[in-house]
């Protein structure tokens, strides 16, 4: 049986959501002082509870190390590093939790979930189990402050084929405040060479390279679960095109 067919108030269930939970408190030296809460709903309705109950975090949960004691809420959408879509991770400064407005629905109120374990009604369970599976990894690579370093070696090699190549390829982004996650680029000559370049990248099994429709350009998310040898294989294609068509 698998945990998506079992019971989440069942021993099984509970012993994997706490497993969740502690390794996600020893990831991110989580204090005793703050409520982990596994929730649903995406970062959108953080966006409604968070006011209602009082750092947003969601392309970046797991890929640096972050002091939480300096902060009353921090919230993540699970999908960007730590597991599939359908889970919420927030992390709740507990003198925080119980001071929501009367007006707030239950299920957005965080003292409904920490008074529950986070399970005052069924959550997302094969989802949760995953974002575990998730934390073990990371832990066993060394904790964030080594997948930090793993993170900054891939954007680098990215970053400087871009800067390399003489304004063929342009990052949009000042170096300062470059992403390790997420690197958008555009091609100088334009959009029908940019539409050339990613179909040309999908036949060589390189997907989803379409920027994000409020810019367009291109975009390369290289999330811890992104290997070396993708990036590799990347740049190895982005100096290959621009050699085939200068």
């Amino acid at each position: 049986m698998s945990i998506m067919e079992m019971s989440h108030r069942g021993k099984e269930f509970d012993a994997a959501i706490k497993k969740a939970e502690a390794d996600l408190r020893a990831l991110l030296a989580v204090p005793d002082t703050h409520e982990v809460l596994f929730l649903q709903g995406g970062a959108t309705t953080q966006f409604a509870a968070a006011p209602l109950n009082l750092c947003a975090s969601s392309s970046d949960p797991a890929d640096f190390p972050v002091d939480v004691s300096r902060f009353g809420l921090i919230y993540a959408g699970a999908q960007k590093n730590v597991g599939p879509s359908g889970v919420t991770i927030a992390i709740v400064r507990k003198d925080l939790v119980g001071s929501a407005q009367p007006i707030t629905p239950v299920m957005l109120d965080y003292k409904t979930h920490a008074d529950n374990a986070s399970l005052y009604n069924t959550p997302p369970c094969f989802a949760i189990y995953i974002c575990g599976l998730v934390f073990e990894d990371l832990l066993a690579q060394g904790g964030l402050a080594e997948v930090e370093k793993k993170n900054q070696h891939k954007a680098g090699i990215l970053y400087d084929t871009i800067d390399a190549s003489g304004g063929y390829f342009i990052c949009p982004v000042d170096k300062p405040v470059r992403s390790l996650m997420n690197v958008p680029f555009t091609l100088a000559k334009g959009a029908d060479l940019e539409k050339q370049f990613i179909a040309e990248a999908a036949k060589e099994g390189m997907l989803q390279l379409k920027g994000h429709r409020s810019v367009g350009g291109v975009r390369a998310s290289i999330y811890n679960a992104m290997p070396l040898s993708g990036v590799e294989k990347l740049v190895a294609f982005m100096k290959d095109f621009q050699a085939r068509n200068p």
